[in-house]
């Protein structure tokens, strides 16, 4: 959560209110001389309030019994409220010496007194995100507003339907969890399921050669660490070979794939933080992704911007860009994948714990989704 850029205008208020020495900033410091105290806290939180970049204000400040009975916080805290619309909150460094007395009259005045620093920024995010949802749900017109990164995002109660119907049935992975990324405006790679030789030649001619034939069985999440992805199978004679082989190693079923054109792989996901609820997530993928600490993470809905933010903090963002002659990724389909990834998130956040994609391919002709696994969150 970022602190508000203030304005020329707010930075003179907070001058003419703070002791000589001190300057003005967000966030500010208004420690000094300890004269007329009331005064310069409730003046500054009503001056940070009016700023229009901010949206919420709170005093950090170890809410504790003094023991010549000065008031001087909550006083200021109650005043400032009493000037603004604004959220103002209280933020205390250790909670095992709040004044239970006095917190309890600021809340008992509509004031938020947040017992713990960490946990009480988490809990002004989650306000901020919040308000920020409820304003998106009223104002984003059918489609999304143009040029926001935000299309997909107005929820679909009928492919939500769909979506909660797939997580409902269990772990969802292959042809059909693929299907609902393309719902969600991710490109994925045509794939078929196929049990028996005659269903997965089959499937190779309608898709055409080249193929990749991956396993199909439960309960193999990384199908590569199992041999289980068989790739460049060229024609129907080595096709039934691979498949003769897979199914002695692994099991029948399988997933008859069209091959995608190298490019940088990425891994996209959502996962579920215990204090900030669910995260989008984009880092290296393939084989890379257990190897490198290469993520970017936000909370959804992410906007087209925030999600070329994210790219551009990767490392990978130089192979996307292109090196040793290599041609440049399509990162605007980099972005529309994580924006859809985003959206889903939105819809089934209830009833997903977590969801990988990897790898993404990302090439000169867009990206694509190749293998992908849902954890619902009844079964997390």
């Amino acid at each position: 959560m970022p602190y508000a850029s203030i304005g020329e205008p707010t930075l003179a208020r907070l001058a003419g209110l703070l002791d000589s020495g001190l300057e003005p900033a967000n966030p500010l410091d208004i420690w000094g001389t300890g004269d007329d105290a009331q005064r310069q806290v409730a003046g500054s939180l009503v001056a940070l309030a009016d700023d229009p970049a901010v949206a919420v204000v709170a005093l950090a400040v170890d809410l504790i019994r003094e023991f010549d009975g000065d008031r001087s916080y909550p006083a200021a805290v109650l005043a400032a409220v009493a000037r603004t619309a604004k959220p103002v909150a209280v933020l205390t460094n250790v909670a095992s010496v709040v004044d239970h007395e006095v917190a309890g009259e600021l809340r008992a005045a509509g004031i938020p007194v947040l017992e713990g620093m960490r946990t009480g920024l988490l809990a002004l995010r989650h306000l901020l995100d919040q308000a920020n949802r409820d304003v998106l749900a009223r104002s984003v017109p059918p489609g999304g507003l143009p040029g926001s990164g935000r299309a997909g995002w107005r929820p679909d109660e009928a492919r939500r339907a769909r979506g909660a119907a797939l997580l409902a049935a269990g772990q969802a992975a292959g042809a059909p969890l693929l299907d609902l990324l393309r719902e969600y405006g991710i490109a994925a790679a045509r794939t078929e399921p196929a049990a028996g030789i005659d269903a997965v030649l089959a499937a190779a001619a309608a898709i055409g050669y080249p193929v990749v034939l991956k396993t199909d069985e439960p309960g193999i999440p990384h199908k590569s660490d199992a041999g289980g992805v068989l790739l460049g199978i060229r024609g129907p004679a080595e096709l039934a070979a691979a498949y003769r082989d897979l199914t002695a190693r692994i099991g029948p079923r399988a997933l008859v794939c069209e091959t995608i054109p190298p490019g940088t792989e990425l891994a996209l996901g959502i996962a579920r933080d215990q204090d900030l609820g669910l995260l989008v997530v984009v880092g290296a993928g393939g084989v890379l992704v257990e190897l490198l600490a290469d993520r970017a993470v936000a909370l959804p809905p992410v906007s087209g911007d925030q999600a070329g933010r994210m790219i551009g903090r990767l490392r990978a963002a130089r192979l996307l860009a292109g090196v040793r002659g290599e041609p440049a990724a399509d990162i605007g389909a980099v972005i529309r994948a994580i924006t859809g990834l985003s959206a889903l998130a939105m819809e089934l956040g209830d009833d997903l714990a977590a969801l990988d994609v990897n790898p993404l391919i990302c090439g000169p002709s867009g990206a694509i989704a190749v293998d992908a696994l849902a954890i619902p969150r009844a079964t997390a």
